[in-house]
């Protein structure tokens, strides 16, 4: 009895290592399973709890990014063998650019053509209006579509910007305190033969300056500014969405023009007294422009006899908002037509030949950065905030105006010359300091360019 009772207990224990086994490799069984399937992948590592507490977003980690959202770059399919892409929110994603016909094929034939105008459908869409909006309200009407010209506009922080929004903001009020302006003696400055920034306000400065460019774009032959393009043989798809872009900008000029109400027009048939007055403050005046003035005042509106004596009298107007102390009237030059520049408050700093230097884009050399720095010496004496950033790109950012030498330098072998590289902006800053004798407003303006440059990634 004893040695079953001891048979039995040994079976039992037998029985329970058994079942113990087989459940414990069950066990073990079922957790490599689920370690094997929830194992996350190389690509979406796991946000560690330090990074959580400390708000830390790594470049690479991409479990903070939610799985099915669109990447904030578009990639977008063209026939070129690179891909072409558009940043999310742009004026080119918001009018889907690239989904346009190669604007070659379309510009051919014309605007006023029987074929279906791409332009209307993209403003068809509240994104795209609203975009264009945003874009071009922006832009400052010397600047548009160009690139090395009225640098003035970009070196220079104005209280008040010239731009399309300034000069479309209030058409009527700005004509109404242009009427009232030259209603008085003290703001036609004598024949517009002298200055006095101090009435910059209660001359109505810039509604002249407004009104002048207002008429100048709706009225007289300005809608569409030039656009600048460095090869005219490129039909990229590229340089086709920048056309589209450009002539979106001039569609959405010629509909703010379209709201101005028609009396606003600077015209002898309009307003002939404020054309008179106008006409009086001409210095530059020559025989054939009087005999023009004389026609105009004639012939029935809108013809090219009157086209081209308006011309002159919005420049008098430009100039005349110069003297007052406008100072973006003060920084137009004669591109179109204008001599602000020789008026405003900032004439003593554009009659040097530091600035005549500084608007090409050469290669990086201390005359040049000296130049730079004496220029800047000037700013600071007038007063005027500088926007470093722009200035710092124009002296260090590639590319650069290549100088042409002459033949009788040029090496009279066959075999073309490797290019030599440009130097770097900390290359040429090491050498003014080697140099020494350098002022203490040189070393101010050294050291803010360094960390600009720094900043900006443009140092070395």
């Amino acid at each position: 009895m004893q040695k079953r009772t001891q048979r039995m207990r040994k079976t039992s224990s037998l029985s329970r290592w058994f079942l113990g086994s087989i459940c414990g490799s069950g066990l073990i069984l079922v957790g490599m399973c689920l370690f094997y399937f929830t194992k996350p992948s190389s690509g979406d590592p796991l946000v560690s709890q330090e990074a959580n507490f400390n708000n830390e977003i790594k470049p690479n980690n991409t479990a903070l990014q939610p799985k099915n959202t669109e990447p904030l770059v578009a990639e977008i399919n063209t026939d070129s063998t690179s891909p072409l892409t558009t940043s999310m929110g742009s004026l080119e994603e918001a009018c889907e650019l690239h989904k346009l016909p190669s604007y070659w094929d379309w510009d051919q034939f014309g605007e006023d053509s029987d074929k279906e105008d791409p332009l209307a459908s993209l403003l068809a869409s509240e994104d795209c209006r609203t975009a264009l909006e945003t874009h071009v309200s922006a832009i400052n009407p010397y600047r548009w579509g160009q690139t090395f010209v009225d640098m003035q506009f970009e070196f220079i922080v104005l209280d008040n910007p010239l731009t399309f929004e300034r000069i479309f903001s209030d058409p009527s009020g700005d004509f109404a305190r242009v009427q009232d302006a030259m209603s008085r003696t003290e703001c036609l400055l004598e024949q517009g033969t002298i200055k006095n920034f101090e009435l910059k306000e209660s001359c109505n400065a810039d509604a002249l300056l407004n009104y002048a460019l207002m008429n100048r774009f709706c009225y007289y032959g300005m809608v569409n500014a030039p656009m600048q393009q460095e090869n005219w043989e490129d039909h990229s798809p590229k340089q086709s969405r920048l056309n589209w872009q450009h002539a979106l900008e001039g569609r959405w000029l010629k509909m703010k023009c379209q709201k101005i109400d028609p009396q606003q027009r600077l015209s002898v048939h309009k307003h002939p007294d404020l054309v008179k007055l106008l006409s009086s403050l001409e210095t530059t005046g020559t025989f054939s422009l009087n005999l023009l003035r004389t026609r105009g005042s004639s012939q029935p509106e809108g013809t090219y006899s009157e086209t081209l004596p308006t011309t002159h009298l919005i420049t008098n107007l430009i100039e005349m908002a110069a003297r007052l102390g406008d100072d973006a009237a003060g920084l137009t030059r004669k591109r179109l037509g204008d001599e602000g520049m020789k008026h405003g408050r900032f004439s003593a700093m554009f009659n040097t030949p530091a600035w005549t230097n500084l608007q090409t884009k050469r290669e990086p050399s201390r005359t040049r950065f000296l130049q730079t720095f004496e220029l800047l010496w000037t700013f600071t004496n007038l007063d005027v905030e500088i926007k470093w950033d722009r200035v710092v790109r124009h002296l260090c950012e590639p590319p650069f105006t290549k100088v042409e030498y002459p033949r009788t330098y040029q090496n009279n072998s066959e075999e073309p010359e490797e290019p030599i590289k440009p130097k770097s902006c900390r290359t040429v800053v090491n050498e003014l300091y080697i140099d020494g004798e350098l002022s203490d407003f040189e070393l101010e303006f050294i050291d803010r360019f360094e960390r600009v440059a720094l900043k900006l990634d443009l140092y070395d």
